[in-house]
């Protein structure tokens, strides 16, 4: 979900699926996924988990009118007018922002016609709302501000590495310096690219993948995203972030442990 892309609307959406994952790779059977859940739902809860998720998760027009329960759960609601709230300093506005929360829900004027209707998977979020500006003016402008933020994971990358060797760190300043100008470049270059559209497709998701097995798939055949660039005109790599960050760590699961250990062969004795 760390991407150039706007993911704000998925991310509810991607945990959710990411459990399910989990459940099934266990065959439902609640005793061996129960200690899992309880540590992701603690790093959820504590550390991933904010308003915005949940209200970009209830204004996400490929979710919302596949799920009518999300209009009826307490936390993604509290969590929509906290929201409200604090994007919408204006009370009058506030108001008229929530008086429109019910044109969406029930799906009247614009919101209900065939095309939007038709569209509200095969468009990003934030694009099929740019569309109806005229149905619900203030809820749209609040669904924009919500939709279109990107989110990263660099803030809590380390403290997932819970039994991993820690790196040695930049100083503190040099490494606010680095990250200061590498993010507005790429801001820059996200402003530049702000028209294309490229909707998320959480089908696309492996379930494979580190949630279940502890590496990416690809990290075994060609080093994962560590020597990709960060930006196509110079020669910083991901890796070089992740160090400048204190981020990269070993990353060896049990079971990569077992094949490493399983491939040394014994010494012969003469």
């Amino acid at each position: 979900m760390q991407a150039k892309k706007a993911p704000m609307g998925y991310i509810y959406e991607a945990m959710n699926r990411a459990k399910d994952a989990i459940v099934r790779s266990f065959n439902g059977n609640e005793e061996k996924y129960k200690e899992i859940f309880n540590i992701i739902d603690k790093r959820w809860e504590i550390q991933l988990h904010r308003p915005l998720h949940a209200a970009g998760y209830f204004l996400n027009p490929e979710f919302f009118y596949d799920k009518p329960e999300i209009e009826h759960d307490a936390e993604i609601m509290s969590d929509l007018y906290k929201c409200i709230l604090r994007l919408t300093r204006d009370p009058a506005k506030q108001e008229k922002v929530v008086a429109e929360v019910s044109l969406f829900t029930n799906a009247q004027g614009l919101f209900g016609n065939e095309l939007a209707v038709r569209t509200r998977k095969t468009r990003a979020p934030a694009e099929w709302w740019a569309a109806y500006r005229a149905s619900a003016p203030n809820l749209q402008k609040f669904a924009m501000k919500v939709l279109n933020l990107t989110c990263s994971a660099s803030g809590c990358e380390r403290n997932w590495s819970i039994f991993e060797n820690r790196r040695n760190r930049l100083d503190h300043q040099h490494l606010n310096d680095l990250v200061y100008i590498k993010y507005n470049r790429a801001l820059k270059r996200r402003y530049n690219e702000h028209n294309t559209i490229d909707p998320i497709s959480l089908k696309d998701i492996d379930d494979s993948n580190e949630w279940l097995i502890g590496r990416m798939e690809d990290e075994d055949s060609h080093g994962g995203a560590q020597d990709d660039f960060v930006f196509d005109d110079d020669n910083l790599t991901w890796g070089d972030v992740a160090r400048a960050a204190g981020a990269e760590e070993a990353r060896f699961d049990n079971r990569a442990r077992a094949r490493a250990s399983s491939s040394i062969i014994p010494p012969t004795r003469g």
